[in-house]
């Protein structure tokens, strides 16, 4: 077997060593022989990888691996104690919509409350609010994907239960500040549209540029964006990131200006009004690494970067490789990295301008189909159709939109007849989510697999991509 691969990419086989062993954390009982076990696995590979040299690519990556493992389990936190009320807490993020009302998430002793609030009035609460719920219908998380997702404890309540004590202004700076900078860009923005324009264009536009998807958003569109698998518009992901890096390159190009920090500064403007899904910290990665191997080695190793951006991410916080978000931009990505190439050598018989779209639309859609089926039960059987015809008009809207909120910063007037032209682009995605998602065929439910099945399918879809690669 030629392994050779592995050898001129050290880097991605350790990196992607160090994600599976923190995947491999998941499966293993929540013992403190576990947390030993790992260490003890891990000086020993070390050691091996000194006195072995010739096998140093292997030892080291069974070392990492044990890295990945413990790490994961040092830094989780343990399953938390029943809560009841009355209890205070700390809102440490902004309310989000739902149709009976809103969720608040609050941060209660070391860990989180999720509680869904009961009321027909838009909330009124800030981050920072100490609040005191004085009913709580709800009970201890004990699920693990919800334990990664340090939403200890979830349940009901009413408005009127809720009692705002004051607000601790040392609490979630941050949070504050990303969330007063969402606010001010939004409002300019939103001057740079017509006045009857501004409640369903906006929504629309900023889902699409920025990721606001509680940002009046009717559930007929959710649905319609889930069932024509056009959802992945709303969230912030590769696409932006790029459209960043073509800015920093155009203007580089043009006004000789140093791409590098112009590309720093544009993140800066958007990163803080994308509330920091997976999915965008994945693309902010890669987009570095691929920018700095094209503009100082002309060069770019996208396995490495895959790997490498995965592993950097589930170091700094390993509750993000059991997020929803994380798993599918990772799925999607990697099916573009390794699969498309393949689809598009058995596509050279269509024009390239619809090759490539088509064989990028496939690839992703094969390794999220597994993801897609464990966690919503529902396959969209006209999503490569659907993302083959709304890509153009949502990329239009995305680089038109985000110009438009840059200059309306400075002038919305300035900005209005960019901001027009793309809000009826971005109104144009959703008429042809709709219109993709009306028949009855569009998607199909299919039993939830677990999550053993999911890596199993995942693992086999990788096999059968390597060995047609081998024969091709």
């Amino acid at each position: 077997m030629d392994t050779d691969w592995l050898v001129k990419r050290p880097l991605a086989v350790v990196s992607a060593a160090f994600v599976a062993g923190a995947l491999a954390e998941a499966g293993l009982p929540e013992e403190n022989f576990v947390l030993v076990a790992a260490f003890v696995l891990l000086v020993f590979s070390l050691l091996l990888a000194f006195a072995f040299s010739q096998y140093l690519l292997f030892w080291a990556s069974i070392g990492v691996f044990a890295l990945g493992l413990w790490l994961t389990r040092y830094r989780l936190p343990s399953i938390p104690t029943e809560l009841h009320a009355p209890f205070e807490g700390i809102i440490a993020s902004a309310p989000i919509l739902t149709k009976d009302g809103y969720r608040l998430l609050l941060s209660v002793n070391e860990g989180f409350a999720q509680v869904s609030v009961r009321s027909d009035d838009l909330p009124k609460w800030q981050i920072g609010d100490w609040v005191r719920v004085e009913d709580f219908r709800g009970r201890t998380t004990t699920w693990r994907r919800m334990r990664f997702q340090k939403v200890f404890w979830v349940g009901r309540t009413e408005h009127d239960a809720l009692l705002r004590l004051g607000n601790r202004s040392d609490a979630f700076y941050w949070q504050k500040w990303r969330e007063k900078w969402r606010q001010f860009v939004f409002e300019r923005w939103q001057q740079s549209l017509l006045m009857r324009e501004r409640t369903s264009t906006i929504a629309a536009l900023a889902s699409i540029v920025f990721g606001m998807r509680t940002v009046a958003i009717s559930e007929a569109d959710e649905i319609a964006f889930a069932r024509s698998g056009l959802a992945h518009l709303f969230v912030p992901s590769g696409s932006q990131v790029t459209l960043l890096m073509g800015l920093a390159w155009l203007a580089n190009r043009t006004f000789n200006l140093p791409p590098f920090p112009i590309l720093l500064l544009m993140l800066s403007f958007y990163l803080p009004l994308t509330r920091g899904e997976p999915s965008i910290f994945r693309a902010v990665l890669m987009g570095l690494y691929a920018f700095a191997g094209w503009r100082w080695f002309r060069d770019v190793d996208w396995q490495t970067s895959l790997w490498l951006s995965s592993a950097l991410l589930v170091a700094i916080e390993p509750a993000m490789l059991h997020d929803v978000g994380f798993q599918l931009s990772y799925a999607a990505t990697f099916g573009l990295i390794y699969a498309a190439p393949l689809l598009m050598r058995w596509l050279n018989w269509l024009p390239e301008w619809l090759s490539f779209p088509l064989a990028a639309t496939l690839s992703a859609q094969l390794f999220l189909t597994p993801v897609l089926m464990h966690y919503f039960g529902r396959i969209s059987i006209i999503a490569p159709v659907a993302n083959l015809c709304a890509v153009v008009p949502a990329s239009f809207a995305l680089t038109l939109g985000f110009l438009s909120a840059l200059i309306s910063l400075t002038s919305p007037l300035l900005a209005m007849p960019i901001s027009v032209v793309a809000g009826e682009l971005a109104k144009l995605v959703v008429q042809m989510a709709h219109g993709f998602a009306s028949p009855s065929w569009a998607s199909i439910y299919t039993s939830q697999i677990s999550g053993a099945q999911t890596l199993i399918a995942l693992a086999f879809l990788t096999a059968i991509v390597a060995w047609l690669k081998r024969v091709d």
